[in-house]
C-alpha cells in the first residue's frame, strides 16, 4: 500500500524584477520519483509534467501573484510501514527550468514527510494542502512557485 502524493501548483509570484514592467515567464515544471537517490539520474523511476505552461507564457510583474488552476498530479511513494521497503520509490523531486534566464530549481519530498490527507471524511472537508515554495532567482528576476501537497495511503 504505497503513499499517494497529490500535488498542485497553486500560484506563481514575481518577487523581484530589475527589468521593470512585465516579463513573459515560461518553462517546464515537472516531478520525478527516485528509488534511493534524487540526485542520480540513473535512479529515476517516473517523470511527469506538472505545469508545462500549457497556454503559453504568463505575463507577470514585480509583486504580482498569478493563481494557477490545474488538475492535481499524483505519485506513489514508498510506505515501509505497509509494504516491502523497496517496492515503491522513496523520493519525489519537483522543479524544472524557467525562462527568461532562470536556472533549474528543485525541492525533494521524502517518503516519510508529514502531509495532510487529500480525502474527505464524512461531512468534514479535507484540511488545506501543505505549501512548499520553490524559488528561482537571477541577478534581475525572482520568481516563486507555490505548490500544495497532500497525501493518502494507496
Amino acid at each position: 500500500m504505497p503513499k499517494i502524493i497529490d500535488l498542485k501548483l497553486q500560484q506563481i509570484t514575481c518577487t523581484a524584477n530589475g527589468f521593470g514592467g512585465a516579463v513573459q515567464l515560461s518553462g517546464d515544471v515537472f516531478g520525478a520519483t527516485f528509488q534511493n537517490d534524487p540526485n542520480d539520474p540513473n535512479d529515476l523511476k517516473v517523470k511527469e509534467d506538472i505545469f508545462p505552461f500549457p497556454n503559453g507564457p504568463i505575463s507577470i510583474s514585480e509583486g504580482q501573484v498569478v493563481p494557477i488552476t490545474m488538475k492535481s498530479v499524483r505519485w506513489a511513494l514508498s510506505n515501509p510501514n505497509h509494504e516491502p521497503p523497496n517496492l515503491a520509490p522513496k523520493f519525489l523531486k519537483v522543479g524544472g527550468q524557467l525562462n527568461p534566464g532562470l536556472d533549474s530549481a528543485f525541492f525533494v519530498i521524502k517518503w516519510d514527510v508529514e502531509l495532510p490527507p487529500f480525502f474527505q471524511t464524512g461531512d468534514v472537508p479535507p484540511p488545506p494542502p501543505r505549501k512548499f515554495n520553490l524559488d528561482y532567482t537571477s541577478e534581475n528576476l525572482g520568481i516563486t512557485l507555490t505548490f500544495g501537497l497532500s497525501a493518502a495511503l494507496g
